[in-house]
């Protein structure tokens, strides 16, 4: 794990990751900054860089409250992972200016600064039953998942049907059809495939011009790589000079920001169904308990009129001598 405590500013810390960020594009490590991003995609471009250059096997990074939520702390002696952070902070409360005016609520400015995360192979605690990335857990909460990629493009319509090809897109009345019968690998993968050519093609352009297919690519590339998916076998390679590769990081920002939209659905919804099967496995046990209760109060029952019934018959067989 790569300390950076030599950085002390935001500044040492911004430069570093465009540096960071330049050398793996050079170095044909696209794949790898797209990976970071689907992993960690409620973060910026120069934070995931951040996060991998310091933890390279980072999966899943929060705060150390956010940790708490999930009722997990952070292990003895554990370094945070150095990021910009951008937080809301408010100003002038309980102030009085030069003319006696009090200022009661203040003013919320947004302010940047040093933040810390947390890998969860850096915290313990209860289970962590969210991570969603593998394929059985994807194939587990089907019905979630496919919901959630369809919810993500709003105003579409999804008609599965027997089609030639395994999917088409209608923007004009905005429809998209998905072959009827695919497995559900291929469904989820399918989705994925045409929420994000939908979603990219839908947003304004930024950085670099005529990027649509990296664009494109790159979201299915991370969001598949979250979901722990086949990776399709995209050739990223690219011809660009420093000033191109750091101007590029605003056509990731985008991948980044449909890569947030479409995940942050899926694990929303399967968070929902995780915490609908742990409500209901809970009330099944209780309902079996409750039996298992009862079963023993009506044998306890039995048992005393059984006892009961004793008593009398020799009470009757004593009378009777």
């Amino acid at each position: 794990m790569t300390d950076l405590k030599t950085f002390v500013s935001l500044d040492d810390l911004a430069k570093f990751a465009d540096d960071k960020f330049v050398q793996m594009l050079k170095e044909n490590k696209v794949k790898d900054v797209l990976k970071a991003i689907g992993l960690f995609s409620d973060q910026t471009i120069t934070n995931d860089i951040l996060i991998i250059s310091q933890n390279p096997e980072a999966t899943v990074v929060k705060r150390l409250s956010d940790w708490g939520y999930y009722k997990r702390k952070v292990k003895e002696n554990q370094k945070g992972i150095k990021v910009i952070s951008h937080v809301l902070k408010n100003y002038n409360i309980d102030t009085t200016d030069e003319n006696g005016n009090v200022f009661a609520q203040g003013v919320e400015k947004m302010d940047i600064q040093m933040g810390f995360l947390f890998d969860i192979s850096q915290t313990e605690g209860k289970d962590y039953e969210y991570l969603n990335s593998n394929k059985e857990n994807v194939a587990k909460y089907f019905e979630a998942v496919k919901g959630a990629l369809e919810k993500s493009v709003r105003g579409y319509e999804f008609e599965y049907k027997d089609i030639e090809t395994k999917s088409d897109i209608d923007f004009t009345n905005k429809k998209i059809f998905i072959k009827d019968g695919l497995s559900i690998d291929e469904v989820i993968r399918t989705l994925i495939d045409n929420v994000a050519t939908v979603l990219v093609a839908t947003r304004k352009e930024e950085g670099l011009a005529d990027f649509f297919d990296f664009e494109k690519n790159g979201v299915v590339y991370a969001v598949n790589s979250k979901l722990g998916l086949d990776l399709p076998e995209y050739d990223f390679s690219l011809s660009l000079n420093d000033d191109g590769l750091l101007e590029l990081k605003n056509n990731l920002q985008k991948v980044r920001s449909v890569t947030h939209q479409i995940l942050q659905n899926v694990q929303n919804s399967i968070e929902y169904s995780v915490r609908k099967l742990l409500r209901e496995e809970k009330l099944e046990k209780a309902e079996e308990t409750k039996e298992q209760e009862e079963v023993v109060q009506k044998t306890k029952a039995a048992k005393t009129t059984k006892n009961k019934t004793k008593t009398k018959s020799k009470q009757s067989e004593s009378e009777v001598e």
